[in-house]
């Protein structure tokens, strides 16, 4: 087990943030499951390879796009070659960790009706060292997968042979670390992604880390930067600029 797998297993404030975390996911699952008479997608987007609810204390952290910006926020992974939803919204995440040698990715889209939370896409799936491809050179962390595997429908509560695909990537971010000025200034912020709204709303996914990134990237998801200094860290900033040694850790 790496140093921070044991930082997370041990840490109390960390588990009781993710089993509150999984206790809403399960609160959501439920009107998921009411809300999916209405919206027959849902009964096709909520899925596990694992027992379900499951208890976790890994470490986790979010595959994201270049500068995050709320309408893509994250990195793509495909179901049954669908492209899952992507965007920044309370309770969503897409995660991913090592549980052993199994890579675990936990992604989630929520939604919302009459003041209660919905899945809009879940996928929670583990995969053996022989499903997945991990590549790191120069800086860069490439974590790849296409399989088939049998999935536990969690709305219908049926088995199904589901296709899975995504191509993750973390780009070194040495010297690709900006503040939120910088980047609601500069050119290509302003031009890529004006086709996600004002840079104003883009901006505002900036507020939980402070700072943007404008390559693809693994962030230390949330709860691990609010314990940062607990797990060894001063800053979000050096937090984030040794996210390596987590995947290093692993190979």
């Amino acid at each position: 087990m790496c140093e921070l797998c044991e930082k997370a297993k041990a840490n109390p404030g960390y588990n009781g943030l993710i089993s509150g975390m999984l206790e809403e996911d399960k609160a959501r699952l439920a009107f998921s499951k009411a809300m999916a008479e209405e919206l027959s997608l849902i009964k096709r987007s909520v899925y596990s390879s694992m027992n379900w609810p499951v208890k976790l204390r890994y470490p986790m952290f979010e595959a994201r796009t270049a500068y995050a910006v709320p309408n893509n926020y994250f990195q793509n992974i495909t179901l049954d070659d669908e492209r899952m939803g992507n965007s920044f919204s309370h309770g969503a995440m897409r995660s991913i960790f090592f549980a052993g040698e199994r890579l675990v990715v936990l992604s989630k889209a929520t939604n919302f009706k009459d003041a209660q939370e919905y899945f809009t896409s879940f996928l929670l799936l583990h995969l053996e060292k022989n499903e997945y491809a991990l590549k790191m050179g120069a800086g860069e962390i490439h974590i790849n997968a296409q399989v088939e595997k049998p999935m536990t429908n969690l709305v219908t509560g049926r088995t199904e042979k589901k296709k899975i695909a995504f191509n993750f990537t973390h780009m070194p971010v040495e010297g690709r670390i900006v503040s939120k000025e910088q980047a609601s200034s500069s050119a290509r912020f302003k031009g890529v992604y004006e086709k996600y709204g004002s840079v104003q709303k883009k901006s505002a996914s900036m507020d939980i880390e402070g700072y943007a990134i404008t390559v693809p990237h693994f962030s230390p998801h949330p709860y691990m930067l609010q314990l940062r200094k607990e797990f060894g860290f001063e800053t979000n900033k050096e937090f984030q600029l040794h996210v390596a040694d987590y995947f290093k850790a692993h190979l």
